[in-house]
This record gives C-alpha cells, sequence and structure tokens, in this order.
C-alpha cells in the first residue's frame, strides 16, 4: 500500500485527490492538509511514503514547506 498525504489550500481539489487516491487500489490518503504549518507539525506520526503538494499556499509555500520536510523526514524521497 502507497501511502499518500496532500497538501492543497483549494478545498474541492483536496478532497478530489483524496477520493480519487482511495478509490484506488493498492493507494491511501493518510492526510491532507490545507497549509504547510499543520501539515509540517502532523507528518512525524503520518505514514506517509509520498508527499502530494501545491507550490501556491497561503503562508509557507509548498517549495520553502519541502525544504523543511526533506531535514525532518529524508526517507520520504527515497522510497
Amino acid at each position: 500500500m502507497i501511502k499518500v498525504v496532500i497538501t492543497e489550500d483549494n478545498n474541492t481539489i483536496r478532497e478530489g485527490l483524496a477520493a480519487l487516491i482511495n478509490g484506488t487500489p493498492g493507494y491511501s490518503c493518510v492526510g491532507a492538509f490545507s497549509e504547510c504549518e499543520s501539515f509540517l507539525a502532523k507528518i512525524p506520526t503520518l505514514p506517509a511514503d509520498v508527499v502530494l503538494m501545491d507550490i501556491q499556499l497561503p503562508g509557507m509555500n509548498g517549495i520553502e514547506c519541502i525544504k523543511k520536510l526533506k531535514t525532518v523526514h529524508p526517507k520520504i524521497f527515497t522510497r
């Protein structure tokens, strides 16, 4: 099972992606966030394999978030 986390500020897109992922055999959406700050706070407790990240987010943008994520959870990019 591939576990995916979504960070997307548009509710419709975020919920649609989560439904699509959960409806695909072999995939599971284990978290969905509207902004990076809550995502980064929660990621240490999520069993994520893949992060689907929007780039233009309110507050911290997706690129800054990925840079921080790589320091706290480097294996998420190597599986």
